[in-house]
């Protein structure tokens, strides 16, 4: 017999997983109870519409990023180290951006088309992004730090998407070794 709990994960994985690659409006419950092995009246159960399942999924992301900003301030006293880490974070999904960009851009690209309680959730997560970003360029002592943070954010963003668009993680990789060449040149 298959666990609430296990129930639960499966429907999170296949949400996360077919709006990433789908886009939030193409995806049905329907796909989500079908991809998940859970039957369409029990996904009900623990969510009552398709946004309560895109509201678990964006907390989640919002929640795994800011443990891992949270976990770099922690184990990293010096904030290059930090923005290269960040970076760097980007790289060990360099397949999955070729394939489908970045799951949190493409939520904030596709949310944003509205105003919606939705949007406002996921943008949360770049805005902290950015917040976190300015930190650390603060504590290397620059004082255009707002704007190295927005340049930061929106190179990667940026090589989500064309990666995305030309199908190249190779792209991913490149670009990625500038940044990083970027930041140690500060």
């Amino acid at each position: 017999m298959t666990r609430t709990s296990d129930k639960l994960e499966r429907l999170m994985d296949a949400a996360r997983e077919l709006i990433h690659q789908q886009g939030y409006n193409q995806t049905t419950l329907a796909d989500i109870a079908n991809k998940s092995g859970v039957p369409l009246g029990n996904v009900y159960y623990y969510f009552k519409s398709k946004d309560d399942i895109a509201k678990a999924v964006i907390e989640e992301y919002r929640q795994t990023v800011l443990q891992a900003l949270s976990d770099a301030d922690e184990k990293e006293p010096d904030p290059k180290k930090r923005l290269t880490w960040y970076i760097k974070r980007m790289g060990g999904n360099k397949d999955e951006i070729a394939n489908h960009g970045c799951p949190i851009g493409s939520l904030c690209q596709e949310l944003n088309k509205e105003s919606t309680q939705l949007a406002e959730h996921v943008d949360a997560i770049i805005k902290a992004e950015l917040k976190w970003a300015t930190d650390q360029f603060k504590a290397i002592g620059r004082k255009d730090a707002a704007d190295l943070a927005v340049q930061l954010v929106a190179t990667l963003q940026g090589i989500s998407l064309l990666a995305n668009t030309l199908k190249s993680p190779l792209l991913v990789g490149r670009q990625l070794a500038r940044l990083h060449d970027w930041i140690a040149e500060m």
